[in-house]
């Protein structure tokens, strides 16, 4: 469950469920998922529980509830193992995910589950359930932590995986995703959907791990980076297209593209099954720098139905990428920018601020390389946070600038907008900083705008969940693109009389970002008319 209460799209859907259900499935036992991403009315995540646990409980009778996410998740999981052992102090409870994987000694002194899993837990759940139905011998399972005797106990790390080509492709059948997809999909970020107006987003993963050791990221530990055969991921998309119907995917792999010839291979079976099979859908990919694309592998992705990449930029100061440990440079992201361009794609990123070597120098230089680059496209300038896995957080606790960390989890980590000032600038300085750089990047005062041309209210919108929850309507708003000149069509939910503007993320045309002016109620539609008076 998302820590906040914002509606949840299955494009962030916590896919590692979906393999682990899949995974005790073949073993042949039985899986019932709680989703409560959009359970709302309630005043926390804690009251959801309280009314939606009990009953689910109930039904299914389980001998092992599993529990996971990642770090920003540390509060719904305290709740939720709390409320567990006041429900039923009998059912043992199971805590796996990056929350655990990158912390997990604290984590699970702290949290205090029956079991914590470190790393991938496919295998290793399914050796746990049968050791709690059997012998209760927990010894012999590998990157498992457990209770003995009051203490801790963790077995021995290993993460050589059996092939992730041999394991089944994720069942998301227990967790309702049908119904996210269904009435949820309007929650997805415009970045994701904006060549559909009638998005359905569909997340896969064709990889997991990485290879490189930038000093924010969590992998500097862990499991080894391992992809997908193009069979596996072409299976796995088939039967994804079956059961929900999708046409925007989302891969989720921190290296794609990085490897020339896999990519060439994966469009070229996109571009097969959708002759062959009718396949039709947009699909996204995010990669490294390094991939050092070119312009016939990008043209071959877009011949197979890709609309938009992300790279790994974060920043445009030699000085912090060196820090970073990024192994990649601003001519890179220039190249990347045009070459998108070239090809008729979209292109889009983030820029970090607060590495531990800036400085107002490095800071000028990368804005002044988002000034000169990436006004037209969705890149946005965020703080590097110090999570747990990645080298700045152990340097924020070395040099005490975390000098709580069960303080940290309650309060900074979980959303008080607090940053750490990880660099040499003074506190004040930084905190200004911060906080002018914040307002002035959430202005968006450079994105160029449009009047609307045409604006309608969705006549059947009110049925919607998202609807009937919020009162937020549907409406349906045309413009033409400053950038193309070309007419865009937009959908999108709105309150009341519609604001001044509506920020739109890209033109599915020419993919360059811009705003759309709303007209005046006298300019409205019949319908929009009569829904405003």
């Amino acid at each position: 469950m998302t820590q906040t209460f914002d509606f949840l799209s299955v494009s962030d859907f916590p896919t590692g469920f979906a393999y682990v259900a899949a995974a005790l499935k073949r073993a042949g036992h039985e899986v019932f998922g709680l989703n409560l991403n959009n359970a709302r009315g309630y005043p926390t995540p804690y009251d959801v529980l309280q009314f939606k646990l009990p009953d689910a409980v109930k039904e299914a009778k389980p001998d092992l509830i599993g529990l996971g996410g990642l770090c920003i998740d540390y509060r719904f999981n305290r709740d939720a193992i709390q409320f567990i052992r006041k429900l039923d102090p009998t059912i043992p409870i199971v805590l796996g995910g990056s929350i655990i994987t990158h912390d997990a000694e604290f984590i699970f002194n702290t949290l205090k589950p029956d079991f914590c899993v470190i790393g991938d837990a496919e295998e290793a759940v399914v050796q746990l359930v049968s050791a709690i139905e059997g012998d209760k011998d927990y010894s012999h399972i590998a990157n498992l932590g457990y209770w003995e005797k009051g203490t801790a106990v963790f077995t021995e790390t290993d993460y050589n995986y059996p092939d992730i080509n041999q394991r089944p492709h994720p069942d998301y059948e227990p967790f309702n995703v049908k119904d996210m997809v269904d009435n949820y999909s309007m929650a997805t970020r415009l970045m994701y959907a904006y060549t559909r107006p009638y998005a359905r987003t569909m997340p896969i993963v064709t990889a997991r791990g990485c290879p490189f050791n930038c000093t924010f990221c969590i992998h500097q530990r862990g499991p080894r980076y391992r992809a997908h055969s193009i069979e596996y991921i072409m299976e796995e998309i088939g039967i994804l297209l079956d059961l929900y119907k999708f046409n925007i995917l989302i891969i989720d792999d921190e290296l794609f593209a990085v490897n020339k010839q896999r990519m060439k291979d994966f469009c070229n079976a996109l571009i097969k099954a959708r002759k062959e099979k009718g396949w039709d859908f947009d699909w996204l990919f995010q990669t490294h720098p390094n991939a050092r694309l070119d312009y016939e592998t990008l043209m071959l992705a877009k011949e197979a139905g890709c609309y938009l990449f992300a790279y790994g930029m974060e920043s445009a100061s030699p000085a912090v990428l060196k820090s970073m440990n990024k192994h990649s440079d601003p001519a890179q992201f220039i190249e990347a920018i045009k070459l998108a361009e070239e090809v008729g794609i979209g292109y889009g990123g983030n820029l970090l601020v607060g590495d531990p070597a800036e400085t107002n120098e490095t800071l000028r230089e990368t804005m002044e390389f988002f000034f000169r680059y990436c006004l037209d496209y969705p890149i946005f300038v965020v703080p590097v946070e110090p999570f747990p896995g990645s080298k700045i957080f152990e340097d924020c606790l070395e040099r005490g600038l975390i000098p709580d960390k069960f303080e940290w989890y309650e309060t900074t980590l979980c959303g008080t907008g607090k940053h750490i000032n990880m660099t040499s600038l003074p506190d004040e300085v930084w905190n200004k900083t911060m906080h002018y750089l914040m307002v002035f990047i959430h202005t968006n005062f450079w994105i160029k705008s449009t009047p609307a041309t045409r604006i309608e209210e969705e006549a059947d919108s009110i049925k919607k969940p998202m609807v009937a929850i919020t009162g937020r309507l549907v409406r349906r708003v045309w413009a033409v693109c400053p950038h193309c000149h070309e007419e865009v069509f937009y959908r999108g939910m709105m309150g009341g009389i519609p604001p001044v503007t509506i920020f739109i993320p890209l033109c599915p045309k020419c993919h360059k970002a811009f705003s759309i002016k709303l007209l005046d109620k006298e300019c409205l539609t019949t319908q929009a008319k009569e829904c405003i008076i």
